[in-house]
């Protein structure tokens, strides 16, 4: 009887170590997989996050051009011209419009940006685009379109079963950055021969879109 009991233990103990193989054998193969899906969303997380900083950084590029003196960053006061016949509200926007829209702030503008802040992220610019769209935004009643910046970023991901797949991977991400005027105010100031021009301030904003 003794003889029979020692013999059921000794069997135990034998499955229980096989058993106990089979899980460690399991683990050990499957905690590389875990790893790699960890890595690819931590790399995805950064991806966005040089993505979410490019597309702002080029949006602030726009907002520099558009809120303040070219050429003089304290100067925020936009001023009317008396020389040009500007002795409406209207007026003076439609040559800011022109000015600094068309001119100073072309819709490459942002790209040195995006492409900077995309890298110091660890994150490769793949794709920029920055393009306007009117809205209700307005000055004076003059309708003033709104920035959008559209970036894409990649950050590759070094796997480990990367011989097995054939390959690493490149992990994408995207984000859209709006810039738009918030308010603008204006003051008159005299001109020659009794008329009167208007000084603006632009006051733009920045917002975080969903790309599309």
């Amino acid at each position: 009887m003794f003889h029979k009991l020692q013999q059921a233990w000794r069997d135990e103990r034998g499955g229980l170590g096989f058993n106990m193989l089979w899980v460690m054998f399991v683990l050990l193969f499957l905690t590389p997989f875990f790893w790699d899906i960890g890595s690819v969303h931590y790399a995805r997380r950064f991806a966005g996050t040089g993505a979410d900083a490019a597309a702002l950084a080029a949006a602030q590029e726009y907002v520099n051009r558009l809120q303040f003196m070219w050429g003089h960053p304290r100067q925020q006061q936009f001023r009317g011209r008396c020389e040009l016949g500007e002795f409406t509200p209207q007026q003076v926007v439609a040559r800011y419009k022109m000015e600094r829209l068309n001119t100073i702030a072309p819709v490459s503008l942002g790209y040195g940006m995006a492409q900077r802040y995309a890298g110091s992220n660890r994150a490769d610019l793949t794709a920029y685009r920055s393009w306007r769209e009117y809205s209700i935004h307005n000055a004076a009643g003059v309708p003033i379109p709104v920035i959008k910046v559209y970036t894409e970023t990649e950050r590759e991901v070094h796997t480990a079963y990367g011989p097995i797949y054939g390959r690493d991977f490149q992990v994408p991400n995207r984000a859209q950055a709006v810039a738009y005027l918030d308010r603008s105010n204006y003051t008159p100031r005299p001109c020659p021969y009794k008329k009167v021009t208007y000084d603006f301030t632009f006051e733009w904003k920045i917002t975080m879109d969903r790309a599309r």
